[in-house]
């Protein structure tokens, strides 16, 4: 507990009336979870071909490295070793520079954060709703106490694209439209959509089929509206039972003509590359997370809850993978 408290201490520590907080310093970073569960755990940061790794922050979990390299956003426990690991205490929200120094208190109760393509604000779950967080904790609710199943930036950090379901109505759900600092929203779907990715052209997402079996498909839509497209076809018969539950897209390249997707699974999301133009897919190793911003190296990770893990970059046009970490890690984040 007195760890949790000189946290709280240090993060709390605001900036004095007219001071200018620096701005540190940018880079291509590799952040991950280290020790897990252990008395030992930590946030790691390394270069983004996983050379030269170093301890953060102590007790740090859920990193996120901002896309300009100068930030990373954490959870931290605000409970003993023990407490933490029922999965009831609380926590909360930090913000650290990637070349360490003071860290920052942005909000408590939040989770799942995600960066703005802008490196300006933070998109996450608090207390069951969807909010909007500034670099300097201030909090704007963007979808208030409803059940979120994925949302996504638009390529200019301006907008934002999420999913909400209809209660009592099944797997119906629906995606909707709203400025990243909150405002009205637009209804841009009507079915049963999840986890919309925005592109450059296209939202790509899922839709449950319409008697809600776990056999999702990937659609795409104009951000403006329009006729939804499947991009693939239902997923093969070995790939909607037996602890799978369909394809979902996980990030676009930057001309959308191949989607890094997964099968999802009651293991992990399974990495796939789509085509989009024939909606073929190729499985690739590891279990999808992330894309490069030039599209051509997945972030996947692989390992049995027993562990050890294993962290990795994978070529989308060969499979081609390079380790970038092993042993006790877990939930990584880079902005290659």
């Amino acid at each position: 507990m007195k760890s949790v408290a000189v946290l709280l201490i240090a993060a709390a520590v605001g900036t004095a009336c007219g001071e200018v907080r620096p701005r540190p310093p940018g880079g291509r970073f590799l952040v991950y979870t280290k020790h897990l569960s252990k008395s030992t755990q930590g946030l790691w940061i390394a270069r983004v071909d996983g050379t030269h790794p170093r301890l953060l922050v102590r007790n740090g979990i859920f990193g996120a490295v901002s896309p300009d390299g100068r930030w990373v956003a954490y959870d931290t426990c605000l409970a003993s070793r023990e407490a933490c690991q029922t999965g009831n205490a609380p926590f909360a929200l930090f913000l650290v520079a990637t070349s360490g120094g003071k860290l920052r208190l942005l909000a408590r109760s939040t989770s799942y954060p995600s960066w703005s393509p802008r490196s300006d604000r933070i998109v996450a779950l608090r207390k069951g709703s969807l909010v909007s967080i500034d670099l300097e904790g201030g909090i704007r609710v963007l979808e208030e106490g409803t059940t979120t199943v994925g949302w996504s930036f638009s390529p200019d950090g301006k907008w934002l694209v999420y999913s909400k379901a209809r209660q009592h109505r099944g797997c119906a759900s629906d995606l909707f439209i709203v400025r990243s600092v909150g405002g009205e929203e637009r209804r841009l779907t009507r079915g049963r959509d999840i986890f919309p990715v925005w592109g450059p052209q296209w939202i790509a997402f899922s839709r449950y089929p319409k008697s809600c079996a776990f056999a999702r498909r990937i659609w795409r839509i104009r951000p403006d509206g329009g006729t939804a497209q499947p991009v693939t076809a239902p997923p093969p018969p070995r790939y909607a039972r037996h602890g799978y539950y369909g394809l979902d897209p996980v990030d676009w390249s930057r001309i959308e003509r191949i989607l890094l997707a997964c099968l999802a699974s009651e293991w992990g999301p399974e990495a796939i590359r789509v085509d989009v133009s024939t909606g073929a897919f190729r499985k690739l190793s590891g279990y999808a997370l992330d894309l490069s911003r030039d599209g051509r190296f997945a972030l996947v990770d692989s390992g049995g809850s027993e562990g050890p893990q294993l962290l990795a970059s994978v070529s989308l046009a060969d499979g081609r993978r390079r380790v970038l970490a092993r042993g006790d890690v877990a939930f990584p984040s880079w902005n290659r």
